[in-house]
């Protein structure tokens, strides 16, 4: 037996690797992963085989369950099976229980009633989220031209271009195009403190020019204020933008203030082309009324944020913060559970002098009706004992962007990987975490381009700090924070799906030794005395 050991083991390598390759291909990742990757052949922390193979099982199951969106069966599920196998895991776990109203949109369609007699189904990119609920017999009025949605210089939002005057009697469902603020992350709203490999701004050409969807975000309504004013309903027509880029969009993120508020102004969002044809036909006459169907009841879910420590050899309360959310539309928006089992199973196995805290947050698309911070009052001690905070989310982007040909926009792959935004305070505090962190990339892949941010204040107020609820609390305290969050158009998208096929595993994996890597520098910092 002893003589046939070394053959059945040269057999099951071989049919592992044959296995590897039959998966990437057959899933079309094109960055395959490398068993002599940097971190292994230097002896710096990385995945094994088995956890990589893992962690691939667990997003690809993740994904056939469809959307985590706050509350429903998805998302329970996710939050319970990394709750579990965090305390298989050997960490303590406990949850924070909740009970949402949640907001569940079903079936939403669009009509225009022509004075010929006509009926005309026209297509929608889907839904604008928590505006009312029409019911499966929809809301019928007459149609009104509300002009532009427009933007100021700074691209903050500008409703007073909006026209409601001369609504028809009885109410009007009311037609705008929406266009999308553009953003950029250079100064003077953010200070660049670093790049992967030091590479040079230029190839992280977004920084000046980051044109995406979610910063529709931006542009909320107040829907009991249109319903005060006769609005029945309301039409949207995204501009500039293909339909596949503006496909199910789930924004803004905007609920009535206070969970189990609601709002009844049900709204739908159309593609440039559509809004067009809509446009034209109330300015010819042509169509005298619409019926806008958004069935989308509200009822009460539970949901929970879970927590988990892991303590370190030094038995010590001191830890490190690991942070990320649990809900989200795709395998991309809200893989950073995932991320954090993985890093927690990592450490379980190489531990840590410094112990580590960890907190998996629900509400992140509950439209403000369940505020993510709750954990932070429900268990202070977290922050006290924290020494540094590393937030976590949307590992494994490939990027996609509307390409414009004959002035019309083209939704495909741009060949890159999203740039890996980090968002960090630059007080003096925080050397060493961003000093560990820009460290961790020495030898990481030329395909991993990352910037290094610090929102600055202009005139009073403060670029924004984005990431998961609270990112922004730890982000502006005096405790050392980075937060990890790469953007891509798709981010809060709802994909056919899942963002299965603008998931880049390998990249996921590489992602994840930079914060090992990150966290082995800051727990010898801790030994020595020094964070």
């Amino acid at each position: 037996m002893r003589a046939f050991a070394p053959i059945l083991a040269a057999s099951v390598l071989a049919f592992s690797s044959h296995v590897a390759s039959f998966s990437i291909r057959a899933l079309n990742i094109t960055h395959a992963p490398n068993t002599t990757r940097i971190g292994t052949a230097s002896g710096l922390p990385s995945l094994t085989q088995q956890q990589q193979q893992l962690l691939h099982d667990r997003l690809f199951q993740t994904n056939l369950r469809g959307p985590r969106w706050t509350g429903n069966d998805n998302h329970n599920a996710l939050t319970d099976l990394v709750a579990e196998s965090m305390e298989i895991a050997g960490l303590s776990v406990e949850t924070l229980n909740y009970t949402l109203n949640r907001w569940d949109p079903r079936w939403w369609s669009l009509t225009l009633h022509l004075k010929n007699g006509t009926d005309l189904g026209l297509p929608t990119t889907g839904f604008w989220p928590y505006s009312g609920n029409s019911g499966l017999r929809g809301v019928v009025a007459p149609l009104h031209d509300a002009g532009t949605y427009g933007l100021f210089p700074s691209q903050s939002h500008d409703t007073s271009t909006l026209d409601f005057d001369n609504l028809p009697e009885g109410g009007a469902i009311v037609f705008f195009d929406n266009p999308s603020p553009t953003r950029n992350y250079s100064l003077p709203g953010y200070h660049l403190l670093g790049t992967s490999r030091d590479i040079p701004p230029s190839d992280i050409p977004e920084l000046g020019n980051l044109t995406n969807p979610h910063w529709q975000s931006e542009k909320k309504l107040k829907f009991d204020e249109l319903k005060k004013m006769g609005v029945k309903a309301v039409i949207a027509s995204w501009t500039n933008t293909s339909d596949e880029n503006a496909a199910l969009q789930f924004l803004p993120n905007a609920g009535a203030p206070g969970n189990g508020n609601l709002f009844d102004v049900p709204a739908l969002y159309v593609g440039n082309s559509t809004g067009e044809l809509i446009r034209e036909m109330i300015r010819t006459g042509e169509a005298h009324s619409a019926t806008v169907v958004l069935d989308a009841p509200s009822y009460e879910a539970p949901t929970k944020t879970v927590v988990g420590h892991l303590p370190g050899r030094a038995e010590k309360a001191e830890s490190i913060l690991l942070y990320t959310h649990s809900d989200g539309p795709s395998i991309i928006e809200e893989n950073g559970p995932l991320l954090l089992l993985t890093i927690a199973e990592y450490f379980a196995k190489n531990p840590l002098n410094i112990s580590l805290d960890i907190v998996i947050t629900t509400g992140h698309m509950s439209g403000y009706h369940l505020d993510e911070k709750l954990w932070m009052s429900e268990r202070p001690e977290i922050l006290r004992n924290a020494r540094a905070a590393i937030i976590c989310e949307h590992f494994g982007a490939l990027e996609w962007k509307d390409s414009f040909r004959d002035k019309k926009p083209v939704y495909e792959p741009t060949g890159k990987w999203e740039p890996m935004w980090t968002m960090a305070d630059d007080h003096n505090e925080s050397g060493l975490l961003h000093q560990s962190y820009i460290e961790a990339f020495e030898g990481t892949s030329e395909n991993l381009r990352m910037a290094l941010l610090a929102p600055q204040t202009i005139d009073g107020k403060r670029s924004r700090w984005y990431g998961a609820g609270g990112s922004s609390v730890l982000g502006h305290s005096n405790l050392p924070t980075i937060g990890i969050i790469p953007q891509p158009d798709y981010l809060w998208a709802a994909m056919p799906d899942g963002g299965w096929s603008k998931l880049d595993v390998p990249m996921v994996i590489e992602q994840i030794d930079v914060v090992l890597r990150t966290i082995l520098k800051l727990d010898e910092k801790y030994s020595a005395g020094q964070l």
